[in-house]
């Protein structure tokens, strides 16, 4: 599998690109904005996106969805519970920031388990709600993208609407709790891996009552 990371959007959310060498069939998580600089990485690679996976339905994490998916014919994923987010009129105070965003409409509403076929990967969605109620990690071989759900060291904000603290404690152990280790890309901030998370994450520490 080959990566590429991009930072996005007002506040620089991680966008990623992850592809099949072999197949060169690739998918585009969590496209923020500045859909032309997606759309350059993509073919510098040479990749063909057949997916746009998002981990939630928060402005920063989709407003180059229509645009990528227009060039693409990329089919459209998210938890069904969080395709209420993809409303303009469901941002709120961040409207502003998202007055060019259009509505795609979605080709397939995820839940726990849904898996996604990308060539020869597997897409596998994590329903890990707290952030949002449909927020979601999408595990790819040996890598976790973790959406605004697990953070270097912090964890994703739960004072938004549909947000709940106790829903991100319960996420936040299940993640621990997953066996062997992972490469944990979130939708802010730098990579880290599952074990040092387990070791220094104080609300992975708090969800386990340490």
């Amino acid at each position: 599998m080959k990566l590429i990371q991009l930072h996005v959007g007002v506040v620089q959310t991680n966008c990623y690109v992850f592809y099949d060498e072999n197949t060169m069939e690739g998918a585009v998580i969590d496209p923020g904005d500045n859909a032309a600089a997606i759309l350059r990485e993509i073919d510098r690679a040479g990749a063909k996106i057949t997916y746009i996976l998002l981990t939630h339905g928060h402005f920063d994490h989709i407003l180059a969805v229509h645009e990528i998916s227009e060039k693409t014919g990329a089919k459209l994923v998210i938890h069904k519970e969080d395709e209420w987010l993809l409303s303009y009129d469901e941002m709120g105070e961040f409207r502003p920031y998202a007055r060019h965003y259009v509505p795609t409409p979605v080709d397939i509403l995820a839940e726990e388990g849904t898996m996604i076929q990308v060539g020869g990967l597997t897409a596998e969605y994590l329903h890990t709600p707290g952030h949002t109620p449909g927020s979601c990690c999408i595990k790819v071989e040996d890598v976790l993208f973790t959406g605004d759900t697990m953070f270097r060291h912090e964890c994703g904000r739960c004072d938004l609407k549909g947000g709940d603290f106790s829903l991100m404690l319960q996420s936040l152990k299940r993640l621990h709790d997953l066996p062997g280790d992972y490469r944990v890309l979130p939708g802010h901030d730098s990579i880290t891996t599952l074990s040092e998370e387990r070791a220094r994450n104080p609300y992975v520490r708090q969800a386990l009552g340490k």
